[in-house]
Formats: structure tokens, sequence, C-alpha cells
């Protein structure tokens, strides 16, 4: 069997001496959140797949050239690839979101809520997806 391979955007805004990243909470979780991402079509390019699963999960439209880092962890059955994405890139963002809460109707079906979390202050996040979110915010907090 062919291992799952998922991508996606972590999108981020960052002002004087704050970051705060894009997450999700699946309508099948609890208490964990992940990164809006979803497994790749056949024929498609990894940012294919990373556009195309953002947009599906916030409504929200990216273009490919606003992605930045790439960010790969591969797993037992599921490799996960997440790009990063400056908010600021993306013309009326704050027309999607309420304090920082994407508004419910734009929310895909796969999702209970999608919101910004500053990254001292994340949530409980996936277990699959917790190295690839330590490494995201070592490079925020880098940069």
């Amino acid at each position: 069997m062919e291992k799952i391979k998922a991508y996606g955007i972590c999108l981020y805004k960052k002002d004087k001496n704050r970051c705060k990243i894009l997450l999700c909470k699946s309508v099948k979780s609890e208490k964990r959140w992940g990164f809006l991402k979803g497994v790749e079509l056949k024929h498609e390019s990894i940012i294919q797949t990373a556009v195309r699963e953002f947009t599906e999960e916030s409504s929200i439209p990216i273009e490919k050239n606003i992605l930045e880092d790439y960010i790969f962890q591969k797993n037992e059955f599921k490799d996960i690839g997440i790009y990063l994405a400056n908010a600021k890139h993306i013309e009326d963002i704050n027309k999607y979101f309420h304090q920082d809460t994407l508004y419910n109707g734009y929310l895909s079906c796969e999702n209970s809520k999608v919101k910004f979390f500053d990254i001292d202050k994340l949530p409980l996040i996936k277990k699959k997806q917790e190295k690839i979110a330590k490494e995201i915010i070592e490079i925020l907090t880098a940069n």
C-alpha cells in the first residue's frame, strides 16, 4: 500500500512582538488542532495540493507566489508537507475573520473551527503534527 501524502499551508501574521499561526480543528477532533492540509490528487504537484487544500478548507484564495519555507515531516502512515505564507500578502484577509476566528460561512464541512493562535499560546496539536509545528515555530521566531 502506498503511503498517504498530505500538503498544506500555515498562514501566519506577525506584528511588533507577536506571531500567530492559522490552525484548524477537524469535526472528528475533540481537543487537537492541526494545519489546513489534505491529500494530494493524482497528477497534482505538491504546491497545487497545498494551495487547493488551503482554499477548500478556508475559502481564502492564495497564490503560490507568496509561499515561503517548506517543512516536510515523514510519518509512518502519512507524510506531511507544509508551506509558510504571510497573511499580509492576501488582499482583504481580515474580511474572513472575526477576532482571529474564521467566519462559519467560510468553513469547510471538514472543520469545526479555523483560528489564528499566538505561537506562545498554542492549543493541543495533533500528535502527527507536533514535530512540524515545532519546526514552523522555530522558523517564525528566527525571522
